[in-house]
């Protein structure tokens, strides 16, 4: 979690804004997992699998967007 941080505020200090909001993302995902799961820390596999399930949203919405001929 502290290397999505750091990320975060360098993302933040470059104007990454696309960038940031996919950080912010996984960071919400991975808070929201830790309070359903009532622990703080997760391992490295659980991590990947939010991660995973991140991108699959991203993807499946970007699809969505192109088949609609959506431009946002």
């Amino acid at each position: 979690m502290l290397d999505i941080n750091k990320e975060i505020k360098q993302a933040m200090l470059d104007k990454q804004a696309v960038k940031l909001a996919a950080l912010r993302a996984v960071k919400t995902a991975i808070m929201m997992a830790q309070t359903e799961k009532d622990a703080n820390e997760l391992d490295d596999l659980a991590l990947q699998k939010i991660i995973q399930k991140q991108v699959k949203q991203r993807k499946d919405a970007a699809q969505i967007y192109i088949e609609q001929s959506r431009q946002d």
